[in-house]
């Protein structure tokens, strides 16, 4: 980190951590580094000592340097093969079961949701199978969206989505969930019921637990090999046993977890807590 000396960093590794909880430790340093330089240039700050100077007094920037440190790269079924695969071998057997068990609840985690794109698009998933049934019987189901910035969770809560947004979704789809409101798409309501947003470090411990399935794709990359293991732990201890993980195609197990876990489908990340 050539540009930025110990002090600097220092203060605005604090200064996230008391205002809004979040711990830069662990993070790679070259990813914190590129996101801090993205705000410096973007921002009216011509040094280091400048730029902490405005992320002490300014909450915007505060907000904006989060968003940036925020992996918000998403889109509607991203990877088609892996959410079809995701809905074959994750979403039917999990209804499936609660069906013929005759209760209790359907929990899914998307962990770092971005603008929600994702966790719609496994709600649709879900919403196809629930299709597939019929409406007898049907558990009670629930999707929860988790990410650090709330800029980006704002968007996923508003569920509006321009045209150049939903170019992904299949024709049948768009038709079928979303409908046209102004210049955008919104996601229909009663897939919006089932979806719900909220802020979350995935470094802290997790609000929530015994999920049936989280997905969390394209997220663990950005991290060093300390706060993956963190990541992973959390995730881990959210899950139930015989519940499902998704990973992104890039990305691991690693250590312990590798033998916490059995491969469902190798080449999309599936996999399936078996202790």
């Amino acid at each position: 980190m050539s540009f930025l000396d110990d002090q600097f960093y220092g203060q605005v590794k604090r200064h996230l951590e008391r205002s809004r909880g979040v711990d830069l430790t662990g993070y790679s340093p070259s990813f914190v580094m590129r996101a801090i330089k993205k705000r410096m240039g973007r921002s009216s700050s011509e040094t280091p000592q400048g730029y902490a100077k405005l992320l002490m007094r300014s909450e915007e920037e505060t907000n904006e340097l989060l968003n940036a440190l925020s992996i918000n790269v998403t889109e509607f079924f991203r990877d088609k093969g892996a959410f079809e695969s995701l809905q074959v071998r994750v979403l039917r057997p999990l209804l499936d079961l609660k069906v013929k068990s005759g209760g209790g609840i359907l929990r899914i985690w998307d962990a770092g949701c971005a603008t929600g794109q994702e966790t719609y698009t496994i709600a649709i998933g879900l919403a196809e199978e629930v299709n597939r049934i019929g409406a007898v019987g049907l558990p009670l189901m629930s999707i929860v969206g988790t990410d650090i910035s709330r800029d980006a969770l704002a968007k996923a809560k508003s569920a509006l989505y321009t045209p150049e947004e939903v170019d992904n979704v299949p024709d049948k789809y768009l038709s079928a969930y979303f409908v046209k409101r102004g210049g955008y798409y919104e996601v229909v309501e009663p897939l919006r019921r089932r979806v719900r947003f909220h802020l979350e470090n995935l470094l802290s411990a997790p609000s929530s637990k015994f999920f049936d399935a989280i997905v969390c794709r394209n997220v663990l990359i950005y991290f060093s090999r300390p706060m993956h293991e963190t990541v992973m732990r959390n995730l881990y201890d959210s899950l139930r046993v015989n519940g499902f993980l998704m990973l992104g195609r890039t990305e691991a197990l690693i250590g312990d977890m590798r033998r916490r876990f059995e491969v469902v489908d190798q080449e999309n990340r599936i996999l399936l807590k078996i202790q």
